[in-house]
């Protein structure tokens, strides 16, 4: 069995809900020693008030998460651009050495740091010409190939 000591999360909110009663005990009693039942009315709706505040700042810190681009959307343009060259730009989180990107069957597969990794499709036929990553920025140009069974899409 754990003591009390070895649970963080239970001992916050019973030292929480301690701190709000005698706070709560503190404005009614000098609510009551200015202003008799209206102090008391007063001093009722301060302590209303503060639990609700504490209650939603609590809500507010417990959802807190830090920022991760792989959570949040993700940017990226997809460039058909003449001779059969697609040029893809994306925002992916880094460093250079943690970004990889690989070609699998019409999907180019980028995996960044932590655990980002997007799929995204490219034309029939691609294969990986040239890769850069600066500031956040992937570009990739891939060349599409035409094969003997497909003919490549008229620009």
């Amino acid at each position: 069995m754990k003591s009390l000591w070895e649970k963080p999360a239970e001992l916050k909110d019973i030292l929480s809900i301690v701190g709000i009663v005698l706070v709560a005990v503190l404005l009614i009693l000098v609510f009551k020693l200015k202003g008799g039942i209206l102090g008391i009315v007063l001093g009722v709706i301060a302590v209303v008030a503060l639990i609700y505040w504490l209650r939603e700042i609590k809500k507010i810190f417990a959802g807190e998460k830090t920022y991760s681009p792989g959570e949040a959307e993700w940017f990226y343009d997809l460039i058909n651009e003449e001779e059969g060259v697609t040029t893809l730009i994306a925002k992916v989180p880094g460093p250079a050495e943690e970004v990889k990107v690989k070609l699998i069957d019409d999907a180019l597969e980028i995996k960044g740091s932590g655990d980002f990794m997007r799929r995204v499709q490219v034309p029939a036929g691609a294969r990986l010409q040239d890769k850069s990553y600066a500031n956040g920025v992937l570009h990739v140009r891939l060349q599409r190939v035409k094969t003997p069974d497909s003919k490549m899409p008229p620009e």
